[in-house]
C-alpha cells in the first residue's frame, strides 16, 4: 500500500506499451494525448518569453510536469482522473490559458507565429492550431487543406535546399581561357 502511495503520482505507465488499442477504445485519451501533444508544441514559447517566465505560466500544471517533457507517459493518479472525467476538463483549461498568452497577451509570442507560404492568407498560425498541419523536416506550419491539396516539396525544405547547393556549389572556372 504504501509502495503505490508513492507511485501514484509518477509518470511510470507508458500506455503505448501496455496496450496500444487504449486509445481506439477509450475517446477521452485521445482528446487528452492531443491536448498534451499542443502542451509540448507551446512549451518552446514559454520558455523563450520573458513574461510567460515571470508568470512562471509552465507551473499551472503543478504535479504534471511531466506533460510538458512527452505525450506518453502517465501515472496512475492522471488514469484515475481521465476515469473520473477530470483531467480532460482540467488540460483543456490549461490549454486555453496558455493560447491566449500566446496567439493574444504576449506580443513576443504573437510574433513567432506562421504565415502559411503555400497561400499567403489567413490569421497568422501556430503549431497547436486545429486546423494546421507542421512540415516534419523544418517545422513550417501550414493551412491543413493547403498542406495536403499541395503536391509539391514544402517552399521553406525547397528554399533551404537551394540555399544549401548554392553554399556548396564550387564557382565555375573558365576553361577556354
Amino acid at each position: 500500500m504504501r509502495y503505490l502511495a508513492l507511485m501514484v503520482s509518477r509518470p511510470v505507465l507508458r500506455l503505448c506499451e501496455i496496450n496500444l488499442l487504449l486509445f481506439n477504445y477509450v475517446e477521452e485519451l485521445v482528446e487528452i494525448r492531443k491536448l498534451r501533444q499542443d502542451l509540448l508544441l507551446m512549451k518552446p514559447y514559454f520558455i523563450t518569453c520573458k513574461e510567460a517566465m515571470e508568470a512562471r505560466l509552465l507551473l499551472q500544471l503543478q504535479d504534471r510536469q511531466h506533460f510538458v517533457e512527452n505525450d506518453e507517459m502517465y501515472s496512475i493518479q492522471d488514469l484515475l482522473e481521465v476515469h473520473m472525467g477530470r483531467l480532460s476538463c482540467s488540460l483543456t483549461e490549461i490549454h486555453t490559458l496558455f493560447a491566449k498568452h500566446i496567439k493574444l497577451d504576449c506580443e513576443r509570442c504573437q510574433a513567432k507565429g506562421f504565415v502559411c507560404e503555400l497561400c499567403k492568407e489567413g490569421d497568422v498560425l501556430f503549431p497547436f492550431d486545429s486546423h494546421t498541419s507542421v512540415c516534419t523536416d523544418c517545422s513550417a506550419v501550414f493551412h491543413r487543406d493547403c498542406y495536403y491539396d499541395n503536391s509539391t516539396t514544402c517552399p521553406k525544405c525547397a528554399r533551404l535546399n537551394l540555399r544549401k547547393q548554392s553554399l556548396f556549389q564550387e564557382p565555375c572556372l573558365d576553361v577556354d581561357a
